[in-house]
């Protein structure tokens, strides 16, 4: 998934490595993701023909590698958003991060991975279901199991909203991409 984000990340503009430990590390909930993990992917991109690098002057006379996705990039970005197996569908962060970047999948994979989801979640539903009966009521873990039981049930509600938002907009296009304002991840 680190990759995913990190080419995800090089969407709306190119960037600097650390503009790129820092959007990745906010995407996964942590300050920052660790140079070991970021610039290895980065060189990888590069040597994959993904990301193309630059060297720019830096503030204080340095130079700093700038990271720009290619064409073949935006492809296989694609390509591995619209892989969504069983063990994806289970992932709550897996599942978000491809709604967030619905505007680059066709409908059709959209309604798939949406169908994925709620059906993991069903069937999630249905265990959970099971275990409340073997539960005893009034205790403490009757309380969390219904409160995991209620983000199911509210992401199921959710989930159909979700499907009828993008079976009843006409074409791909009423979809907008996640943008992110200047002045933020890009430019640290």
């Amino acid at each position: 998934m680190n990759e995913l984000v990190i080419l995800a990340a090089l969407l709306q503009a190119p960037a600097y490595g650390y503009a790129l430990k820092k959007t990745a590390g906010l995407i996964f909930g942590n300050r920052a993701l660790h140079p070991n993990i970021v610039y290895p992917l980065l060189k990888k991109f590069v040597q994959n023909g993904w990301v193309e690098q630059s060297s720019t002057p830096g503030d204080r006379g340095q130079t700093r590698k700038q990271y720009r996705i290619t064409a073949a990039g935006r492809k296989y970005l694609i390509q591995e958003l619209s892989n969504f197996d069983a063990h994806a569908a289970s992932d709550d962060g897996a599942f978000l991060f491809r709604v967030a970047f619905f505007h680059a999948l066709p409908k059709q994979k959209r309604q798939e991975i949406l169908a994925s989801r709620e059906q993991f979640l069903n069937s999630r539903a249905t265990e959970l279901a099971k275990l409340s009966d073997a539960t005893q009521a009034d205790s403490f873990p009757a309380i969390a199991l219904n409160r995991v039981m209620a983000l199911v049930r509210d992401e199921l509600r959710w989930l159909r909203k979700l499907r009828r938002e993008i079976e009843f907009k006409k074409g791909d296009a009423t979809c907008r991409p996640l943008h992110i304002p200047r002045g933020t991840a890009h430019q640290f």
